[in-house]
């Protein structure tokens, strides 16, 4: 797993390194140009390793192979639980294998349309509010969900511009919904790597399924601030989404936090401030004993299928559910 861990990094390294021996002009290129230079977001390495740290543990013996007891685990049905997988960035060009920061708009597409290919409906996340309001109304000790078709959920952390450029089209070409987590005070003050706008936010709103949702208003994990400034910075993310976005409307309240990092206390506050799906990066899938304030995904590493990731959810569903 460290050595897994430390590949990856040392790929992110290098191509940063890359990317500053090209000069002061390239940079500014590559902050308007996201399918040429396929840029790597610091904010995100954090959540990167710890998910990939946790899945590692999930799937294997502790000794980078697959566990006796998952090997020998029952296949569960793909109505029993709801994959959400996590992207960030996307590129053009092909980023090689085990990127978990950037994946190609090519490789979206094939995993989009494998998905539907076996059956998957994509979902949006008030969907999948509707699926878990009626788990919780139905009680039962199994924790499948014992759906009657098989769904799959999208989200986006960050809000970066690549999400407007290249994966919008291959969501409005597949007619497919997606969530895209922004960080809200980025994308007001074009802090950081380039960020959608408002507009462009606006404009995937009104001609597709992509909706827009909660990462904070400043990517402050909930690990390095306390509960009340944390709580503050999703407050006045929400704010600024009702007003930047009010023609985005009957959407549920959702946040994604940053790193993944929260603590019971700042849960139980945001349930009540009408937070209803919190996201995670702790590897996983939706099942009936999900809870609504620590909703598990699954990041997408660059190089992989539509069947690979679809595998990877079956073989977490069979790691994590009882």
């Amino acid at each position: 797993m460290k050595r897994r861990l430390t590949f990856c990094l040392s790929i992110l390294l290098a191509l940063t390194a890359g990317q500053t021996a090209l000069g002061a002009q390239a940079q500014t290129e590559s902050q308007n140009i996201s399918g040429e230079y396929a840029e790597l977001p610091e904010e995100v390495l954090e959540e990167m390793e710890e998910s990939l740290s946790l899945e590692e543990e999930l799937l294997s013996d502790g000794n980078g192979e697959t566990s006796a007891q998952e090997s020998q685990a029952p296949e569960i049905p793909a109505t029993d639980y709801i994959p959400v997988l996590m992207y960030h960035h996307f590129a053009q060009r092909d980023m090689g294998r085990g990127n978990g920061v950037v994946v190609t708009q090519a490789e979206l597409e094939e995993q989009i349309t494998y998905f539907k290919e076996q059956g998957y409906r994509l979902i949006s996340l008030e969907e999948l509010d509707h699926l878990l309001t009626r788990a919780e109304m139905n009680p039962k000790e199994e924790s499948g969900l014992g759906l009657s078709a098989k769904y799959l959920c999208i989200t986006i952390d960050d809000g970066y511009y690549s999400n407007y450029e290249l994966a919008y089209p291959v969501f409005r070409k597949l007619r497919v919904p997606a969530a895209i987590f922004a960080i809200t005070d980025s994308v007001t003050n074009h802090v950081g790597l380039r960020k959608f706008t408002w507009k462009e936010a606006g404009e995937m709103i009104k001609n597709s399924q992509v909706r827009i949702y909660n990462h904070t208003s400043n990517h402050v994990p909930a690990d390095e601030t306390d509960a009340d400034s944390f709580v503050a910075a999703v407050l006045a993310g929400q704010e600024a989404l009702e007003t930047k976005l009010a023609q985005q409307k009957d959407t549920v309240m959702a946040l994604a936090y940053p790193n993944g990092e929260y603590t019971p206390e700042i849960q139980q506050r945001l349930l009540e401030e009408g937070i209803q799906l919190q996201f995670t990066v702790t590897p996983g899938v939706v099942n009936r004993n999900t809870s609504r304030a620590a909703i598990p995904r699954i990041m997408v590493v660059s190089g992989m299928t539509g069947e690979e990731i679809l595998e990877r959810a079956q073989r977490l569903a069979a790691a994590t559910m009882e």
